[in-house]
Order: C-alpha cells, then structure tokens, then sequence
C-alpha cells in the first residue's frame, strides 16, 4: 500500500519527466518550458516555486541527455567552456531577480519566451558562422550569461537560447549545437540550483521524481533527436508551445 500511495502522489511528476526528458534530448534544451507550464496549469504549484523546482528537475535529465550527445562524439568542448562560464554567472543573477519580479509579470515574461521559443523551432537554421576570433568567444560568453539569466529566473535552461548562438556564432551544426547546450545546461542548472536551494524555492517532493523519470526518456530523445527529420517534429511541437503561452497569458490577467 505504501507503494502503491507513493506512485499515485508521484504520477504527475513522473508524467513531467517522461515529456521533459523525451523533448530534452530530441531538441537540445533543458526541457523547462514544458515542466514549468505543467506544474502550474496542470498541478497547481505555485509560480515562482515552480521555476526553482524545473531547474532542480533538469538537472539529471540534461545530464543524460548531454551523455548521449557526448558519447557519439556531438559536443564541442571548446565552445561549451565559453557559453558555460557565462551561463553560471548569469544563473546567480538570473535566481536572485525571481524575488523582485510579481508572478503576474513572471507569467506574461514565460508566455513571451514560449512563442519565440516556438518560432525558434520553427525558424530551421544552417551552419553559418557570423564572427569569429575574439569577438566569436566574448558572444559566447554573453550568449552564456543571457542563458544562464533566463535558466535562474524562468527555470529553462536555455537551450532554445543556445543552440542558435553556438550554430551562428561558431559555426556548429544543429546536432553538435544541441548536444553541447546541453552540456552547459548541466552546469546552469546545477549552479541555478544551488541558489535556489538556499533561498528555499525548491520543491523537492515534485523534482526528484521529475527528474528520475526524465531519464530514460532522454535516452529515447537524444536518438529521436540524431535520427528523425527536424521539420515535423519542430513544427509540431511549436504549435504545442504557442498553445501553452496562450493559456498562460490568459492565467495572468
């Protein structure tokens, strides 16, 4: 019965993940601009709680998804120390402006993020290197902290940010884009993380579960996202995140 109890209280949570995991590692993002819709519209979390405890949930689940990424040799080193070093500073920052912003403008901020992630996915980019040198590596860094800023505030970790900067500004390719986002998303949310944890934001109840069952469905993700056309699953999924604002927007006025 205990078991059983455990299961039924942890259902939700597990459902988050498996979506999570499953859009993580098909599309190179944290998987927070689904986990933290879900846990306000669909659980009923409050706002701001909701936006620690994604960040917290992400953490394994970009974890595996980076690792499988890795392993097939689609991460760039190089280019995830730059993003990386400026995602960290930018998560501290990015947690401690969650204090000060009214949720009803939180929810409004995330409704906008949904629609340009959403014609982000839609807008399909090629491998094109805009700058380069120096000037390629400070962008890197900036697009890092910018990253790392919406990951503390809105609990996403910025992939949707990421990948583009890393395909336009060093010149990767859409799959070695998103298997470094997610290697970087890795440490955002483990620092973004920290930080909420002190502050208390973190429900760990909804996260663990969250996260542990993001994890099997990342391994499913990451091969979807190295095997599968873009264009339908892009397309499909934008229209879901469009959907998704329109009712967050509505929940705020």
């Amino acid at each position: 019965m205990p078991v059983a109890n455990s299961l039924r209280s942890n259902i939700k949570p597990i459902c988050v993940g498996l979506i999570a995991g499953l859009l993580s590692g098909a599309l190179g993002v944290g998987g927070g601009f689904i986990i933290v819709p879900l846990y306000v519209l669909w659980m009923g979390v409050d706002q701001k709680k909701s936006h620690a405890t994604s960040l917290a949930a992400i953490m394994p689940i970009a974890f595996i998804s980076a690792l499988g990424y890795a392993v097939q040799g689609k991460v760039d080193w190089s280019a995830w120390i730059l993003v990386l070093a400026g995602s960290v500073v930018g998560a501290n920052y990015g947690v401690r402006l969650l204090a000060k912003i009214p949720v009803r403008e939180l929810k409004i901020i995330f409704a906008v993020l949904l629609i340009i992630s959403a014609l982000r996915l839609l807008w399909s980019t090629q491998p094109h290197q805009l700058v380069s040198g120096t000037a390629s590596h400070l962008l890197l860094v900036l697009i890092g902290f910018i990253a790392g800023v919406a990951a503390g505030l809105l609990g996403v970790g910025g992939g949707i940010i990421i990948v583009p900067a890393l395909i336009l500004s060093a010149g990767l390719d859409s799959i070695v884009a998103r298997g470094t986002s997610l290697a970087v998303i890795v440490g955002t949310a483990i620092s973004g993380s920290i930080a909420h944890h002190r502050r208390g934001n973190i429900e760990w109840s909804i996260a663990i579960p969250t996260g542990l069952a993001g994890i099997p469905a990342s391994f499913l993700g990451t091969y979807l996202g190295t095997t599968l056309p873009e264009r339908i699953t892009m397309t499909a999924f934008s229209i879901v995140l469009i959907l998704t604002a329109l009712r967050m927007a509505r929940s705020a006025e």
